[in-house]
């Protein structure tokens, strides 16, 4: 005796494209903890290139809450350090969540090219963000304790953590197969 089985085929409606279109949070919260490492190690790095403490520049970020008082801070403390930290990581999270909004988007196979492109592409739009559209009292804070030529490398540290998890994805989909 035959066995027939019958496969129910449902279309697919909006909530599942809208869940493909959407970034997962766990790519989206690596790549931002990336990103917020990268640029929070290269803060600390170009704060002792030009002669200050290396956690001033992260303290510095913190002048969102307690004004431009908190870019003079040198040492490490829970008040400036900690919440620096925190906000430079919101921030970095939001811009990945953008980058990996925008790769959802995209058709076609994915190249280290493009990759690094698109990581420039929405690091450039932090920046002109960053000092250009959003009041003073919500610029990242480097600007405070930092050089100009020290932005560079910090929105570069940026670009590098948001690609980072995808690009380390694509080498190993590359060596499998």
């Amino acid at each position: 005796m035959a066995r027939i089985v019958f496969r129910q085929s449902r279309p697919p409606d909006r909530q599942d494209a809208a869940e493909q279109s959407e970034p997962s949070w766990r790519e989206t919260v690596a790549a931002g903890g990336a990103s917020s490492l990268a640029v929070a190690a290269t803060a600390a790095w170009r704060a002792g290139v030009e002669g200050q403490p290396a956690w001033q520049p992260i303290n510095a970020v913190s002048h969102i809450a307690w004004g431009p008082c908190a870019a003079e801070e040198q040492r490490l403390s829970a008040r400036y350090t900690g919440l620096g930290l925190l906000l430079n990581g919101a921030a970095c999270v939001f811009w990945a969540w953008l980058y990996r909004r925008w790769r959802r988007s995209e058709r076609g196979p994915v190249s280290p090219l493009r990759l690094a492109g698109r990581g420039v592409t929405i690091s450039a739009l932090a920046y002109v963000t960053d000092y250009y559209l959003v009041p003073r009292r919500l610029t990242p804070g480097f600007e405070l304790s930092l050089s100009r030529r020290s932005f560079h490398w910090l929105y570069s540290a940026l670009a590098a953590g948001l690609i980072l998890p995808e690009w380390l994805a694509f080498r190993r989909r590359r060596r499998s197969g």
